[in-house]
């Protein structure tokens, strides 16, 4: 893939964004969001390989994966107005659909780049990565998934700080409710991967967020996690109980075990 090829693929996906309008102003806001989280993630992968040392070419790799991640919630949110697969579709699996349909990567990208981002867009959102997968491949997929989840956790913080700033964003805006699940609890005390099929409110998403952290790969994401103060941010708007102790003692050591060991 030559620079040439990396300037082609932004335009597309530029147009391509500018497809989705609407006259609703929440709709729209939204996917104002989602293409503004798809570029700072494409600039997350960036920050992540440079940390990294990757090639040249491996640099534009990361740069589109970054880039065209979430290319599915555009069709997903103007479809069903929501970002939430269980009640639409999965938006990785609708993003590769995309790519394959539109025929964006032919003749541009070789076949194992095109399977590298192919597997990478799929297994962004999983809770585990899926596929006998290794090597080159392997690392992209856990790139991605720590460039998203470090905008996300800035998105979803910063709305809970100042919710003017985004009026429209959609995530869940009541801090009112302090009931969460004993499930959630349990699940990420046992260190299991929370499925979202099981949260019930508010605080259990919240919860949810937080164990993210602990899924963090690379030494500079779980820096930048540390610097931008996530984990202490984030337990401010979750009710300290016995339960939700337990689970803030439970992330925070190991937090602190793995950057010990990066």
């Amino acid at each position: 893939m030559t620079q040439s090829d990396v300037l082609y693929l932004t335009s597309w996906f530029e147009n391509f964004t500018n497809r989705y309008t609407s006259s609703d102003l929440e709709i729209q806001a939204n996917l104002q969001y989602k293409k503004g989280h798809s570029q700072r993630v494409r600039d997350n992968m960036l920050m992540i390989g440079a940390d990294l040392r990757l090639d040249t070419d491996q640099m534009k790799l990361a740069e589109v994966i970054g880039l065209f991640h979430d290319v599915g919630r555009f069709e997903q949110y103007a479809k069903y107005h929501t970002f939430k697969d269980h009640l639409s579709e999965d938006h990785a699996i609708l993003g590769v659909s995309i790519l394959e349909r539109e025929h964006i990567l032919t003749d541009r990208v070789n076949e194992s780049e095109i399977e590298i981002i192919n597997k990478s867009i799929f297994n962004h959102n999983r809770r585990v990565i899926q596929g006998n997968i290794c090597g080159t491949t392997l690392k992209f997929c856990q790139m991605i998934r720590d460039a998203d989840k470090l905008d996300i956790f800035d998105q979803i913080i910063n709305f809970y700080e100042n919710p003017g700033k985004t009026p429209y964003l959609a995530v869940e805006k009541d801090h009112e409710d302090q009931r969460y699940s004993l499930e959630i609890i349990e699940g990420i005390l046992s260190g299991k991967q929370i499925s979202y099929s099981i949260v019930k409110y508010p605080i259990d998403i919240k919860l949810v967020r937080l164990s993210w952290l602990l899924d963090l790969t690379f030494s500079i994401a779980l820096k930048t996690a540390q610097r931008k103060q996530y984990f202490e941010r984030l337990k401010k708007f979750i009710p300290s109980t016995q339960d939700t102790l337990q689970v803030f003692m439970f992330i925070e050591q190991r937090l602190l075990q793995k950057a010990a060991a990066n």
